[in-house]
């Protein structure tokens, strides 16, 4: 599959260890040669997919467990009749073939162009928490992983905002960032205060002063524009129509409040406590995205520093969505949570493909990257 890969999780076969890979980078595309841990033209972090390792599939601990499951996803609209003959009368074949159109028709394709993310349907938790008890489906989990982080340099927007109104950039950026991050991690300028605090707290002023020296300067990680108070939204809306329709201004914000309005829909379940204390020694999730104001900033360089650490422990899958699998509705509010979720990822890559400067992933389908 894409990056966006469907799997029905066992959790009794590991899978490969995940490391950091530079890939080469490109001769053309890019403005300079992009750290080879960002997704961008010609680079990226190469890590396994999914889709290039066998798929295992769950034991519900009967076929009868699974057919229940089954039976609940045609009811709810998510699984087809027509699947049966065509899994040669498999129930997890079916479970599979039902979800793999669930995630297709969610936004597979633009997803897959911007970020690289798989999404795991399981009966634990993450594929090393497994459970003493034979699953019965009682207990099941949707979760994403991000495989990489993408990459946008959101300076070039900004500065198109800022000639239109001086509070606008600053609406955007946050408007965009806070529509991705209600559901996903990103890195951005709240992150590199975050780390510089953390370097800051243990550095000790005379041993490390050397390093303390070096640190980014912490008043440069925003640019002047991006200190603005952000414009409220009765205010943006009412803006909106003074600027020219087509213009890429114009184009950015709606695209970016659509991003706002499919965010604000989606609300994650609770994650029951035993559930969070499994995930008490993982490293957080692997930033979807890594968003920075210009080339070589304060929070570039800070990401620099971190991403070396993000795959020293597990990374923690997010979203996480607990559900009941023999339960009807709160399988279908999992379902929905998930298409929600997938379609904050789909609607932030239309605000992307507006960024000047941006590019999507490149992929080479024929050698399945």
């Amino acid at each position: 599959m894409s990056a966006v890969s469907a799997v029905l999780q066992d959790p009794s076969a590991g899978t490969a260890t995940q490391q950091l890979q530079p890939k080469a980078l490109a001769d053309d595309g890019a403005a300079r040669a992009c750290p080879p841990w960002l997704i961008a033209p010609g680079a990226s972090l190469e890590i396994p997919r999914l889709d290039r390792v066998a798929l295992h599939h769950v034991s519900f601990g009967s076929d009868s467990a699974a057919a229940r499951f089954a039976t609940i996803l045609l009811e709810i609209g998510i699984a087809s009749p027509a699947d049966w003959k065509q899994s040669d009368n498999e129930p997890t074949k079916f479970l599979l073939r039902a979800f793999d159109r669930f995630i297709r028709s969610h936004g597979e394709s633009a997803i897959d162009g911007a970020f690289e993310v798989s999404v795991t349907l399981s009966t634990d938790p993450h594929e090393w928490c497994e459970a003493e008890d034979e699953p019965d489906g009682s207990q099941m989990f949707l979760y994403v992983e991000s495989a990489s982080c993408g990459f946008v340099n959101l300076g070039p927007a900004l500065a198109l905002f800022e000639k239109e109104h001086r509070r606008l950039a600053a609406t955007f950026a946050r408007l965009f960032l806070s529509g991705i991050g209600s559901c996903f991690r990103i890195y951005d300028d709240r992150d590199a205060e975050e780390h510089l605090s953390y370097l800051e707290d243990n550095y000790d002023p005379q041993e490390d002063a050397e390093a303390l020296a070096a640190l980014p300067d912490r008043e440069k990680i925003l640019p002047a524009c991006m200190k603005q108070k952000p414009l409220g939204r009765r205010a943006l809306r009412a803006m909106l129509p003074r600027i020219a329709p087509r213009s890429r201004v114009a184009r950015l914000l709606r695209a970016t409040l659509e991003l706002a309005r499919v965010s604000n829909r989606v609300h994650l379940p609770e994650i029951p406590e035993p559930i969070r204390e499994l995930f008490c020694d993982c490293n957080p999730p692997v930033p979807v995205l890594l968003a920075i104001f210009e080339l070589g900033d304060a929070v570039e360089a800070c990401f620099d520093d971190e991403r070396q650490s993000m795959l020293e422990a597990t990374p923690e899958p997010w979203p996480l969505i607990p559900f009941d699998g023999t339960n009807v509705e709160s399988t279908r509010r999992a379902f929905d949570c998930l298409g929600g979720a997938l379609g904050i990822l789909a609607a932030a890559r239309r605000v992307l493909d507006l960024i000047p400067g941006w590019e999507p992933i490149a992929r080479n389908r024929e050698n399945g990257s």
